[in-house]
């Protein structure tokens, strides 16, 4: 009896359990269909209102371009004409003209320096892609690196450069293993562009685009083609934007693409002073003068051949025999291949001569003397090694107080100029050379050319030391200000 109770109680529960749940889904369809009926109706109250704005704000358009066209057919120009006449004959005085004009100058004037402020208020990149030296480790040390912090003007006779395409030397290798480092660990003290020792943004010239000047630059002009060299010093090239004095920039040649144009400049100022500065040769001296140029086919050697022969200079000049053909295009009078014969032996059959050009250092310069006529000159273009390299902590310490003093008195460490290296660089011997350029006489010889990811590989096969001519990078940027965030303008 217990049992059926129990069944009977539990069917009753279950039962009761139904009816709850049908009677709240009932409730809960009731609500939607209230809430639907309700937002249907506040829908149709706001397409109401709304078509009704929008006739009474078409009335309103309509009624004003009435009464527009109602003032324009009313107003009459010989009206016009007599009120103003009036206006002019009896209430403007010889002041009012005299203060209108001299407020009309003042504008003017304040509106040209508005707009030349502007002008230098372009926002630079904040961050951008270079190929730096992380360490004095050589080769290993070099890598891309894609947030180093862009350069911006700090002085007025500088010049903010896109880079389009830059030229590897074989110096970036010697800076990646430390050459020049106490002398730009303590120039980029004094450089606001210069966050510390590391990264050292390497290359030596380039090509590009002016996106900026300062306010005194007078030589250049925003959005000019150029090409320029930097000494060892100096922040690098190898980066999508540089800032230089305008000392070193010069107008790119319109011959030359953006590679040709960046495997010249460096390699342009080294010849042009172990000829010109050490050699004493040049286009009124250079006539039926003998020149001996040392490993021709190298960055700096196609330069100094083809400057001599357009002297009116006699060349012979020492390459592989796989260069000797390019050597011979480029004007050399003489060509003598070191792998298939002893330059030693060909030199002694041979005229002595006046100048020669040593390339390759300091193990060719005591063969170097014997070809050279008495009171000739041996030139050497490899970079010697700096005293300040080798300075411990003491001398270390006096150079640095050097460096202070020289900066205080005469302003003069690396951003307004001075001279710290064996050769001056300078866009004023680029100038000079243009003439040749645009003749045909003086062209570029690019080895191969890389794009700024494979820039390792790039200074891989220069280190093998088999390239002929000059190594380049390309940049690709898409926008000359592709990361926006610096004003790279800065009063002083």
């Amino acid at each position: 009896m217990d049992h059926l109770l129990f069944l009977a109680q539990e069917r009753a529960e279950s039962v009761q359990l139904s009816l709850r749940s049908a009677s709240s889904h009932l409730a809960d369809s009731l609500q939607s269909a209230r809430d639907g009926v309700r937002e249907a109706y506040n829908n149709s109250l706001d397409a109401i209102k709304q078509q009704r704005f929008s006739r009474e704000l078409a009335d309103r358009i309509r009624e004003l371009l009435i009464k527009l066209k109602e003032a324009i057919i009313a107003i009459r120009p010989s009206e016009l004409y007599d009120r103003c006449l009036i206006f002019l004959l009896t209430e403007v005085t010889r002041t009012h003209i005299y203060f209108g004009g001299v407020c009309f100058i003042v504008g003017g004037f304040v509106g040209l320096a508005v707009g030349l402020r502007l002008r230098s208020c372009i926002v630079a990149p904040q961050r951008m892609r270079a190929v730096v030296a992380n360490s004095y480790r050589g080769i290993e040390a070099i890598g891309i690196v894609e947030d180093v912090v862009a350069p911006r003007i700090t002085e007025p006779n500088q010049v903010l450069v896109q880079v389009k395409a830059a030229g590897i030397d074989y110096l970036d290798i010697k800076i990646a293993e430390g050459y020049g480092r106490v002398l730009r660990k303590q120039l980029n003290k004094y450089n606001p562009n210069s966050e510390g020792e590391f990264p050292v943004v390497l290359g030596r010239d380039c090509s590009g685009i002016i996106v900026a000047v300062g306010k005194a630059v007078s030589r250049v002009e925003q959005g000019d083609e150029v090409w320029l060299a930097v000494p060892f010093y100096h922040p690098g090239t190898l980066s999508e934007y540089i800032v230089v004095s305008e000392d070193l920039v010069a107008p790119k040649p319109s011959k030359l693409t953006y590679e040709g144009a960046a495997a010249l400049p460096y390699s342009i100022m080294m010849a042009w002073d172990a000829l010109v500065s050490q050699g004493g040769l040049g286009p009124e001296t250079s006539s039926g003068k003998r020149v001996l140029v040392h490993a021709g086919v190298t960055g700096v050697g196609v330069v100094a051949i083809q400057l001599v022969r357009a002297w009116g200079g006699n060349v012979t000049t020492t390459v592989s025999s796989r260069a000797a053909p390019l050597a011979h295009m480029l004007g050399a009078d003489d060509v003598i291949t070191y792998d298939n014969s002893n330059f030693d032996k060909e030199l002694m059959l041979r005229e002595k001569y006046d100048v020669i050009l040593n390339t390759v250092g300091q193990v060719l310069h005591d063969s170097c003397l014997k070809y050279c006529v008495p009171g000739g000159v041996v030139v050497t273009t490899s970079a010697s090694q700096l005293v300040s390299d080798s300075y411990g902590y003491v001398m270390g310490g006096l150079y640095s107080l050097y460096m202070r003093a020289r900066y205080w008195f005469t302003k003069s460490p690396l951003i307004t100029g001075g001279r710290w290296a064996t050769f001056e660089v300078n866009g004023m011997v680029l100038d000079a050379v243009l003439p040749l350029v645009d003749s045909g006489r003086l062209q570029a010889v690019v080895d191969k050319a890389y794009s700024a990811q494979d820039a390792e590989v790039a200074f891989a096969h220069v280190a093998k030391g088999e390239q002929i001519g000059k190594t380049v990078v390309r940049f690709s940027i898409n926008s000359p200000l592709r990361n926006l965030g610096m004003a790279f303008w800065q009063d002083h």
